[in-house]
């Protein structure tokens, strides 16, 4: 990975035109996985782009003192300053100015041009794994308060695809911004450099149906394929319609295997883990991006992983697909890596294409496109405006021509 920070020059985010407002709630939480750790590595992004002032639940968070635009600081001590700040009214916003909505939204418009993240659409794909109340909020966001945002940027090209058959939001609305990694963004959390452990196997997720635990967690207990005496560890924290009673089971296995549920760890632990692994795992029912495949890859550590959703949008050596309903595709994919040991996952592709800048400069761009149509629309003016795709993930833009007119161009 590039050991060499990307700093933008003083003054450059003053230079952006506009205000951008982000919702602090994905960072309420204690533990910041999945959408939390995405809204805290944008917001670090962003800083350096744009000015950020947070908000939440008609509050305006008064931050004490300037965000350090550090990629690799703690995110969860960054999310505990954020959403500890003072509020006060939010007030009308600037006429220059956008809101950026990391998970659910409001119907009501707050602001002069909105932007929805769209991570994934799991209540509506897999219900079950859900509890109705988490699937009636997220029916009446996909239904409904989405529709509010002037545009949405989705995580992968197959939450993209699932938007246009799951809600009624329009795609030419929708860019495509691949996430970057989750941890060791510019250099390693950890600077050791562990001895590897061909026989131990890591995951890193939340214990949850959506996860597929207990399918993993029997294929590794009955599977012929893995050698007597392998190890599993899991880091994450234990989630919803999951009991601690139900994995005790799993703890010491036959053939001398064993699983070691390790909670949730800090950073620079996790760097540390992915690189004396031999190996990873991630048997997800669906996923919006898949954090860990992209941190696994990253840390050199080859990958197992489910073949669905955006999972299949990771294409490089030292990642081998499974049907996460077959035990036997398991043991297929486990020999294939086994046979392609050791092997060198090129790394200047993964954080070329896989970068933070490159989502916060998609986001600045396409809201900078649509508050110029707005103006224009309010001023009578339809002259074409571009947005340039000079920055954009694989050639995405946003053209625009007069205001009942939004095409998405792809190279």
């Amino acid at each position: 990975m590039d050991e060499t920070p990307n700093r933008l020059e003083a003054g450059a985010a003053a230079d952006s035109g506009f205000t951008l407002y982000v919702d602090a709630n994905p960072l309420a939480d204690r533990h910041l996985t999945g959408i939390g750790r995405y809204t805290a590595r944008v917001v670090l992004s962003l800083a350096r782009l744009v000015p950020l002032r947070f908000f939440s639940n008609g509050k305006e968070l008064i931050l004490n003192g300037e965000l350090d635009p550090n990629l690799d600081q703690d995110l969860g001590s960054l999310g505990r300053w954020i959403w500890s700040s003072r509020r006060e009214p939010l007030g009308t916003p600037p006429a220059r100015s956008a809101g950026l909505f990391g998970c659910l939204r409001p119907v009501e418009k707050l602001f002069p041009v909105e932007m929805s993240i769209l991570h994934d659409f799991t209540p509506l794909v897999v219900p079950w794994t859900h509890s109705e109340k988490t699937r009636g909020m997220f029916r009446g966001f996909f239904a409904k308060s989405l529709l509010s945002s002037d545009c949405a940027l989705a995580v992968s090209h197959a939450t993209k695809a699932d938007a246009g058959w799951l809600t009624p939001f329009p795609q030419h609305r929708i860019v495509v911004a691949h996430s970057g990694p989750s941890l060791c963004v510019e250099s390693h959390c950890d600077d050791s450099t562990p001895e590897r452990r061909p026989n131990v196997g890591l995951v890193v997720s939340t214990l949850e149906p959506r996860k597929n635990p207990f399918f993993l967690l029997d294929w590794f207990r009955d599977s012929d394929a893995l050698p007597d005496g392998a190890e599993l560890w899991w880091v994450g924290p234990l989630g919803w319609l999951t009991s601690r009673k139900a994995l005790e089971k799993y703890r010491r296995l036959p053939r001398g295997r064993r699983v070691r549920f390790l909670g949730v760890v800090p950073d620079r632990e996790l760097c540390r883990l992915y690189r004396t692994v031999g190996w990873s795992i991630y048997p997800s029912l669906y996923e919006g991006f898949g954090f860990p495949v992209l941190d696994s890859l990253r840390h050199g550590t080859p990958v197992l992983a489910s073949y669905n959703s955006a999972l299949r949008e990771f294409d490089t050596p030292g990642i081998h697909f499974f049907d996460p309903s077959e035990p036997s595709t398991v043991d297929q994919a486990w020999q294939k890596l086994r046979r392609a040991s050791p092997i060198a996952i090129p790394q200047e592709p993964l954080d070329a294409h896989y970068r933070w800048d490159r989502v916060a400069r998609t986001i600045v761009e396409t809201l900078t496109g649509f508050l110029e149509r707005s103006e224009s629309s309010s001023s009578g003016d339809s002259r074409q405006l571009r947005i340039d795709s000079g920055t954009l993930v694989r050639g995405q833009s946003i053209l625009i021509d007069t205001p009942d007119r939004i095409g998405s161009v792809r190279s």
